[in-house]
């Protein structure tokens, strides 16, 4: 898995390549924790090149965003795979997460 991060203006932004499964989520915990302890609580997660994602990649986006949402800030998704974006709407995550089809949409909603 690969974990890109770039900030635009006071929005950390994250693109995720390959699969978030046990090992993937641990990547991605750490990468999105370590922004978190650096203060960078508004963030965006781009997952188009996301095609799976089990339990502990979810787990990780739920703690992630009620960390975030506790102090001021949110995670949002942007261009997800439609089979990511499947699981999300089949658990009820679209619910709490704000969903974008774009980077420049997520960034701009901040």
């Amino acid at each position: 898995m690969d974990i890109q991060q770039k900030d635009l203006n006071d929005v950390t932004v994250f693109t995720v390549k390959g699969r978030v499964d046990s090992e993937g989520a641990v990547d991605l915990d750490l990468a999105l924790r370590t922004a978190t302890t650096e203060g960078k609580h508004k963030m965006v997660l781009e997952l188009s090149d996301v095609r799976y994602m089990n339990s502990s990649g979810l787990r990780t986006l739920a703690d992630i965003l009620t960390q975030n949402r506790a102090d001021g800030g949110d995670l949002k998704l942007a261009a997800m795979n439609p089979k990511v974006l499947r699981v999300l709407q089949i658990i009820g995550f679209e619910k709490f997460f704000n969903i974008y089809p774009t980077i420049d949409a997520a960034v701009k909603s901040y």
